[in-house]
């Protein structure tokens, strides 16, 4: 190939332009290449459309006229040169107006002055894609070997920029992609946040109310249990104040008798002492409530003797568990510190009391035992809690601490309860709790705490 050729060649292929995927560019480089290589004056490139069987100019330069506007051609009016463009070789027709490929463009080449065409074919991934249409106005113009295979190389030149095109698209179209999805990212994230704090919300809110449902079953137990030492002492009262009456009366009329004085004595202290105990009793009730209410109402971490504080907790629960005829029991015989949260503590231990008296204990029965095992193990403090009630099927027992599980929905049963009292012993108490149970034989409930100070 002659060295002119060559170096236009050189100069094109090292060219950056061919590689930053600026297609436009890139054909205007080469078709420029072209006219100067070949000393011609009309050069474009065509692309092939499969559906319609035409060829566009994308870009048609006229050394002499500059760029040309768009133009297409079709096979139904050009078969014997589309047939020719199918074999996907080069069309050399050095007289056009006589080339059985291109004779039939006869109008075409008149127009311009055309003599001499040749037609490269645009190859892009193996598949023809168009034609480079190099146009000579000069007579008796002879296309040599080097300036078809120059135009060749430019041709494969194209493919290439064509390629570079492709790729910069696509990585434009996976920026905008992976633009998009990061926004999609941010917008689900965003939505997933907001859930999951309405959700957290949510949370919140129904362990208030399930811990507010625990304190207002107490209560109602509370008030049941209160209400018969302060009958019985509102009683005596009663009675010892229409024993006052009569023996005022007697005295008014001078009828008074040591006898009847000594009768009147006796009974009212009879009277207050029977007053004064049940008042206690009222009293011890109303004082264990109250620290048991203000425990649950408030989680801050203290020292616990964990014996004596469940001890004085089960005093506020018997009259929850007393319709059902149930009787608490404690057992601690090593006393055992522990730095916890003692309001957490009592709402676990309220929680399983109230979820035994409801489905451990279907009705009543003087046989009905939850008894409370408070023991040291290792570093821990475990503590126990076991009824003799109907047990828990095994099939069910796996499900008994998700949230909304529950076996009494017919009866109002939310499903919180030990769901709550899960979270309670392993986010906030640090601890873990298991269950074990068998039908007809009693359920225990271990909870494990850390944290006992020697």
């Amino acid at each position: 190939m002659v060295e002119k050729l060559e170096n236009i060649l050189l100069q094109v292929s090292k060219s950056p332009i061919i590689d930053e995927g600026k297609l436009e560019e890139a054909t205007q480089l080469i078709i420029k290449s072209v006219i100067e290589g070949l000393d011609i004056s009309r050069v474009g490139v065509w692309l092939y459309d499969d559906e319609s069987a035409c060829i566009t100019s994308q870009y048609l330069l006229d050394a002499n006229k500059g760029e040309q506007s768009s133009a297409t051609i079709c096979a139904a009016d050009f078969p014997n040169y589309f047939n020719a463009l199918k074999q996907e070789r080069t069309i050399i027709a050095n007289r056009a107006i006589e080339h059985p490929a291109t004779s039939e463009l006869k109008a075409y080449l008149k127009q311009f002055g055309i003599v001499a065409m040749l037609d490269v074919p645009l190859r892009h991934k193996g598949k023809m894609i168009g034609v480079m249409c190099c146009e000579s106005i000069k007579p008796e113009r002879q296309w040599s070997g080097d300036e078809v295979a120059f135009v060749g190389i430019l041709a494969d030149i194209y493919g290439r920029a064509v390629s570079a095109a492709e790729r910069v698209r696509y990585e434009q179209l996976l920026i905008k992609h992976n633009e998009d999805l990061e926004q999609r990212v941010a917008e689900r994230t965003k939505s997933l946040e907001d859930a999951l704090s309405n959700f957290k919300q949510a949370q919140d809110r129904l362990v208030e109310t399930e811990k507010m449902a625990a304190l207002g079953k107490l209560v109602a137990g509370v008030a049941h249990e209160v209400n018969t030492p302060l009958g019985i002492a509102v009683t005596a009262t009663t009675h010892c104040e229409h024993r006052l009456k009569k023996l005022k009366q007697s005295f008014d009329e001078g009828k008074i008798s040591r006898n009847a004085l000594t009768q009147y004595i006796n009974d009212t202290l009879d009277a207050y002492t029977l007053m004064n105990s049940n008042l206690e009793r009222a009293a011890s009730l109303i004082q264990n409530f109250k620290k048991t209410a203000v425990d649950q109402s408030s989680f801050e971490l203290v020292e616990c003797s964990l014996g004596d504080y469940i001890s004085s907790l089960v005093i506020s629960l018997r009259p929850m568990v007393k319709k059902k005829k149930v009787t608490i029991q404690t057992h601690c015989e090593q006393e055992l510190t522990i730095k916890t949260y003692r309001g957490a503590l009592a709402q676990v231990i309220t929680n399983l009391i109230s979820n035994c008296a409801e489905h451990a204990f279907k009705t009543p029965d003087e046989n009905h035992q939850i008894d409370i095992f408070v023991e040291k193990e290792n570093a821990d403090a475990v503590v126990r809690i076991i009824d003799n009630g109907a047990g828990i099927a095994p099939d069910i027992q796996h499900k008994i601490f998700e949230p909304f599980y529950t076996t009494a929905r017919d009866d109002g049963g939310s499903g919180l309860g030990l769901s709550i009292v899960y979270n309670l012993v392993q986010r906030k108490l640090n601890g873990t709790i298991d269950v074990q149970s068998q039908l007809n034989k009693g359920t225990t409930f271990t909870v494990r705490l850390p944290n006992i100070i020697d």
